[in-house]
Parts: C-alpha cells; structure tokens; sequence
C-alpha cells in the first residue's frame, strides 16, 4: 500500500480526478491510490509501441480486414 507520508501528502494536494471522485463517494484514500497507480502506468506505457496511436494504413487494414469479414459473414448467412 501507500507510506503514511505519501498519502498525506496526497491528500493534501488532489488532483481534479481525486477531487471528483470524492465528489462521487469514493474514499479520499481510495482516489489517492487510484490517482498514484494511474501515473505509474501512464510513465510505464508512455513510449510503449502497442500504445501508439494507429497510423492511416494500420486503420485502413483493420477497416478492410473488418468489412471482408461481414462480407464473408454475409455470403455465409446468405448461402
């Protein structure tokens, strides 16, 4: 879990999420943790390639990968 310190000084300086989770009913504790874990993901993944947007000819694949399926799909309803 958190060290007494750093939920202190997490409760003392929330974020615009905590803040709106506590509005929500979440516990302040609970948006602390919730908030610090967020942050760690988000420095992990920020360079990860998987995390980046798609470029135009990756959606143009998927898009032309997905609508050859329904038609498959369809061809297969149909006959």
């Amino acid at each position: 879990m958190t060290s007494p310190q750093q939920s202190a000084t997490a409760a003392s300086h929330p974020t615009v999420f905590e803040r709106t989770l506590v509005a929500g009913g979440t516990d302040p504790a609970v948006a602390a943790e919730l908030e610090r874990r967020i942050q760690i993901v988000e420095h992990d993944e920020r360079d990860e390639p998987s995390r980046l947007p798609m470029t135009g000819r990756e959606i143009a694949v998927y898009v032309g990968v997905s609508v050859v399926a329904v038609v498959i799909g369809l061809l297969v309803v149909v006959l």
